[in-house]
């Protein structure tokens, strides 16, 4: 998403880092709050009940976003034993970073529809501060769909396994144990043969439509 090594590619970034930050904290935040609320009172023990970013951002996740286009931030560590069903509590806070994301991105997009219906910003604007607040807005929105999307990819450590592992019948569950095993070797495969787009552009196509269509109503 982002080259910082073109000036183009490092202004997108500067301008979004703010929103970046607050992205991260948030689908962080929306995990631990979703197992604090769900009975996992550790979250608020070790400090996640919060959206302050230095509380929710790996530095090296950080980093390969910057590098890469995506990244992770500081996993939220849950005690299970705390909920009283295990299995639905586990998959409900995984769930919850990825709609936090899709949430943010709906809020936003909503915004700047607001923005361009009371003429505060103009998809044509010449106005330097007009062009930056786009930029802004238009990246932000981007990256929360795609670190929405990223993370539902159902393969370990991401959430959408633990969401899939929770629908799947019995037996068909230790699939995701040896997916485990191998994440990292699956991961670094889909990204050098560019699978990862492949599995994300079509749900990430369909939901910028849905957002689009917000946009020109």
């Amino acid at each position: 998403m982002f080259d910082i090594f073109t000036k183009e590619g490092l202004l997108s970034f500067i301008y979004t880092l703010p929103a970046l930050l607050a992205s991260l904290s948030i689908h962080e935040y929306a995990h631990a709050w979703v197992a604090y609320k769900l009975g996992d009172i550790s979250q608020k023990i070790r400090g996640r009940l919060t959206l302050d970013p230095f509380k929710h951002i790996d530095p090296i996740g950080f980093l390969c976003i910057a590098l890469c286009g995506f990244g992770w931030g500081r996993p939220v560590m849950i005690d299970d034993r705390n909920f009283k069903d295990r299995a639905k509590g586990t998959m409900l806070t995984a769930l919850a970073g990825p709609v936090s994301n899709l949430l943010l991105a709906i809020f936003l997009t909503v915004v700047f529809k607001i923005l361009l219906m009371t003429g505060v910003v103009q998809m044509t604007a010449t106005s330097k501060v007009a062009q930056i607040l786009t930029s802004m807005l238009f990246m932000t929105i981007e990256f929360n769909v795609v670190f929405a999307v990223f993370n539902m990819i159902p393969i370990p450590p991401f959430d959408g396994s633990k969401v899939l592992f929770y629908f799947l019948p019995g037996r068909t569950k230790s699939i995701m144990y040896t997916l485990e095993k191998y994440s990292f070797i699956i991961i670094l495969i889909m990204l050098m043969t560019n699978l990862v787009d492949v599995i994300i552009n079509p749900i990430y196509q369909l939901i910028a439509k849905f957002l689009m269509f917000i946009i020109n109503l």
